[in-house]
């Protein structure tokens, strides 16, 4: 059980980072992006046309220094955080010394059989909200990747950014889209199977007396 456990915290400890690290090559793309439409509008028709290509390139390298800058600032904050806990290890255990170590109770919680139908209701969401996060980050890392340079033919011109007015207010904001089918894919099979599975839990689980109302 350890194992899993620590099997477990290092494999959403490397999610997390893949994550951080596609966040970071989204945003950068995005921005050298911009600088390169920036610099493109100041020149003629004829130039913008010539200068698609270093548009693109531009983005490419925006991409590599946001995976960068993620990657060094997470290996940075492990080594804080590293020491942090050994400092607080260290402190926790001259403290125990000195301190009576307190009699434990035993609590039990009483509850009554949950039902059916309610199970599968509650079990359902949370399942389904579980598959929104994952579907989330999915789609994330299938931005971050079709701006990256190992994208596929056809990833990068899927992607349209629309801006949009932000009701009565003269700020407008830029909205990614797609509609690849892999990206909605990515986001709503996570979803639907987190939905379909938390009902069927919750359900299988109640109909054998294993899910209880706390009370």
């Amino acid at each position: 059980m350890p194992m899993l456990l620590t099997l477990g915290k290092r494999l959403a400890q490397g999610y997390g980072l893949l994550l951080a690290m596609a966040a970071g090559g989204l945003v950068f793309a995005n921005l050298f992006g911009l600088g390169a439409f920036l610099i493109q509008e100041i020149g003629s028709d004829n130039q913008r046309a010539a200068s698609l290509e270093p548009y693109r390139w531009w983005m490419h390298c925006g991409w590599w220094v946001g995976v960068g800058f993620a990657l060094t600032g997470a290996v940075t904050r492990k080594r804080a955080t590293q020491t942090k806990t050994v400092r607080e290890q260290t402190s926790a255990a001259t403290e125990s010394a000195d301190l009576a170590t307190p009699e434990s109770g035993r609590w039990k919680t009483v509850g009554k059989r949950s039902g059916v139908l309610s199970s599968v209701a509650f079990f359902g969401c949370a399942g389904g909200f579980a598959g929104l996060m994952l579907g989330g980050s999915l789609l994330l890392l299938w931005f971050s990747l079709a701006y990256s340079p190992f994208a596929p033919a056809g990833w990068a011109g899927s992607v349209k950014v629309e801006q949009r007015a932000n009701g009565h207010l003269i700020e407008n904001e830029r909205v990614m889209t797609t509609t690849h089918p892999v990206a909605l894919y990515a986001f709503g099979v996570p979803i639907g199977l987190g939905a379909t599975a938390g009902a069927i839990i919750g359900g299988v689980g109640a109909a054998l007396g294993k899910v209880e109302d706390v009370e």
